[in-house]
């Protein structure tokens, strides 16, 4: 029986222009996919928050990235070789994946499974992430060219609506 799951790292607090949030834009887009799909969740929830203020976290993570840092998380997936499908959400920071992304695939047994990359942005759509999900993991089957949206798109209906019919046209 094929089991799904739906992971994702989400940064709510100020963001870049949408404001002051209190849950994340990949949030909202991972909830919405795992309800519509019947998946389980997992949130890469930091050991050490990033900075609510915008500026503080473009500073960090550009320190974090810089160092290729691979930053704890709290807790890990109950189960993780009974789900075959993974749903791997995330914003793009400056470019890349956030370097807890890394810290997450790296930990994890991909063998087997098929992975199907989504993530946020104001503008620099995927920004090469896939290749880069593609090299991190190459034991995973990563689906597709992966799908993105603007973190404002993202907070509507029709753009969560748009990943869920995405994802079930796979």
């Amino acid at each position: 029986m094929s089991k799904s799951l739906v992971v994702y790292f989400s940064h709510p607090d100020e963001n870049y222009n949408v404001g002051v949030i209190s849950e994340g834009n990949t949030k909202l887009l991972g909830d919405a996919l795992a309800g519509a799909i019947n998946a389980d969740v997992f949130e890469i929830t930091p050991e050490t928050p990033y900075p609510t203020e915008y500026q503080a976290c473009i500073e960090k993570a550009t320190e974090e990235g810089s160092k290729s840092a691979r930053p704890g998380y709290i807790g890990d997936v109950d189960n993780w070789d009974d789900y075959d499908t993974v749903y791997l959400g995330y914003p793009i920071w400056w470019g890349d994946l956030p370097m807890i992304v890394y810290t997450f695939l790296e930990n994890h047994n991909w063998s087997g499974k098929t992975l199907m990359p989504f993530n946020t942005h104001e503008g620099s759509g995927n920004a090469n992430t896939y290749e880069m999900i593609k090299a991190t993991v190459p034991d995973a089957n990563v689906i597709g060219d992966g799908w993105n949206i603007t973190g404002v798109k993202a907070r509507t209906s029709e753009g969560q609506q748009t990943l869920i019919d995405f994802a079930k046209s796979l």
